[in-house]
C-alpha cells in the first residue's frame, strides 16, 4: 500500500523508457528498502512529472507506448523529457499524454482527481514552452492559458522551464523561488498571480473569489476539464461525468466548494448558471474577473444546497 495514491497508477522507466506499473515499482524496491522504512514512500520513489502544451496533432498515446511501436514529434518530446529528467538522477518519470490508459473510466477518473497530488509529489515538474526561447516570451505562450496547466505551475515544489529547443531558460536548479527572479516576475504578469502564491501555495476551499480569478481567462479542450482542472486546487472531489457539459461540471465544483462555509465564493458578479435550484451559482470563473475586493477572512457560513435554492443563515443587524 505504500505507493497507493503517493505516485502515479504507472511511471515510465527510465532506463530503457517502458512504462511499469505501480506493483513494477514496488517489486522494484523490495529487496532494497525495508518494509520500516517505507513511512515516506516519495522518498525512495522520485519522479519527474512533464508539464506542456499539447500537439495538434501527434501526440504519444498509452497504447502506442505499451506496444513499443512509439514514433513521431510527440516521441521526440518525450525522448527529450526523459533526458532531462535522467539529467536530475531520477529513477522514474510521468507524463499525461501516455501514462494514462484512457480507455478505462476507472483510471482515467482516479488519474484526473489526483493530478495535483501528482505534481505536487514529484520531485521535479519540468515545463516544455513550446511557444518560448526567451524569459520574455512566456508572456505570450499558450502554455500560460490553458485550464490544466494551472495546477501545473501551483503544485510541485520545483519547476524547471525549458524552451522550444530543450534549452533551460534559467541557471538555476529550481526556477521556483521566493526571490523575484526574471522567470518568476514574468509569470505574475503572464498569468495574474501573486509571487508568493506561485512560490509556495496551500490547496483548500479558500480565497475562492480571487483563485477563480486566475482562471478566468483560461481555456479547456473538453468544457467539463474547466472544472475538473481546479479539484486540487481547492482541494475538493467530483465525479468526472464526461457529457454533462461546462456549466453543469462547474456547477457542482461551485457546491462542492460551498461546503467549506467560505464565504469568497459568492464574490462574483454577471448572469448565474442555468442551476436547477438556485441563481447563486455562477457559470464559470470569469464571473469572478469584474469581483469586488471583499475581507471576508476568518469568516464561514453555514450554506446548504436545498430544491427550494441556496440555504444561507444569517444575523442581521
Amino acid at each position: 500500500r505504500y505507493v497507493k495514491n503517493c505516485i502515479p497508477i504507472r511511471l515510465i522507466r527510465l532506463s530503457d523508457m517502458s512504462l511499469v506499473s505501480r506493483d513494477d515499482v514496488r517489486e522494484h524496491f523490495r529487496n532494497s528498502i525495508r518494509p520500516e522504512d517505507f513511512y515516506n514512500p516519495l522518498y525512495h520513489v522520485r519522479y519527474a512529472i512533464l508539464s506542456h502544451r499539447w500537439l495538434q496533432q501527434g501526440e504519444l498515446t498509452y497504447e502506442e507506448m505499451a506496444a513499443r511501436i512509439a514514433s513521431g514529434p510527440g516521441y521526440e518530446k518525450l525522448k527529450k523529457f526523459c533526458e532531462k529528467a535522467r539529467e536530475c538522477h531520477l529513477e522514474f518519470a510521468w507524463s499525461d499524454t501516455c501514462c494514462i490508459d484512457k480507455s478505462s473510466t476507472t483510471e482515467l477518473d482516479e488519474s484526473i482527481c489526483s493530478m495535483f497530488r501528482w505534481y505536487k509529489n514529484s520531485a521535479i515538474c519540468i515545463v516544455h514552452l513550446a511557444q518560448s526561447m526567451t524569459i520574455e516570451d512566456i508572456m505570450d505562450d499558450e502554455w500560460t492559458t490553458r485550464g490544466w496547466t494551472l495546477q501545473e505551475l501551483l503544485a510541485p515544489d520545483k519547476i524547471k522551464f525549458f524552451n522550444e529547443d530543450w534549452m533551460s531558460m534559467t541557471d538555476r536548479r529550481n526556477d521556483k523561488s521566493y526571490l523575484k527572479t526574471d522567470i518568476m516576475e514574468i509569470l505574475e504578469r503572464a498569468t495574474g498571480i501573486p509571487h508568493h502564491n506561485i512560490f509556495r501555495f496551500s490547496p483548500g476551499p479558500h480565497q475562492v473569489d480571487t483563485r477563480m480569478a486566475w482562471a478566468a481567462t483560461r481555456k479547456t479542450t473538453r468544457a467539463e476539464d474547466l472544472a475538473y482542472s481546479m479539484m486540487g486546487i481547492f482541494n475538493v472531489s467530483l465525479p468526472i461525468a464526461y457529457g454533462e457539459g461546462g456549466e453543469r461540471a462547474f456547477c457542482r465544483l461551485i457546491e462542492a466548494i460551498m461546503q467549506s462555509g467560505n464565504p469568497s465564493v459568492l464574490n462574483w458578479r454577471g448572469d448565474p448558471a442555468d442551476h436547477h435550484s438556485s441563481r447563486a451559482i455562477p457559470r464559470s470563473p470569469q464571473n469572478f474577473a469584474d469581483r469586488r475586493e471583499l475581507k471576508l477572512d476568518g469568516v464561514r457560513l453555514e450554506m446548504t444546497m436545498t430544491n427550494l435554492g441556496l440555504r444561507v443563515p444569517l444575523v442581521m443587524l
